[in-house]
């Protein structure tokens, strides 16, 4: 990804996309940079290759692991020296 790209991503149309999806997508592959479709001057959806989606997806799972991991741990403190509370409704976490 070049300087550039990091401020000013790829924008394509809906339009221009139903017209020459082929090449957009082949230069999203060649490229790994993502594709911003606008629609009517907003953007409305990022097209990323398959790689570049697997790569975030695992990132977040590992993400969500090591929050899960935190929490477990502070739990197990909490739990330690009696901390912990009982909840008997939504109303007792405020």
């Amino acid at each position: 990804m070049n300087f550039m790209s990091k401020f000013m991503p790829n924008t394509t149309t809906s339009q221009q996309l139903q017209r020459s999806y082929r090449s957009l997508f082949d230069r999203v592959i060649a490229k790994k940079e993502p594709l911003v479709v606008l629609n009517k001057n907003k953007p409305e959806v990022v097209i990323i290759d398959m790689q570049t989606f697997e790569s975030l997806l695992k990132n977040s799972e590992e993400h969500e692991l090591e929050l899960a991991k935190k929490a477990l741990k502070i739990y197990d403190k909490e739990e330690k020296t009696k901390k912990l509370k009982t909840l008997h409704s939504l109303a007792d976490l405020l």
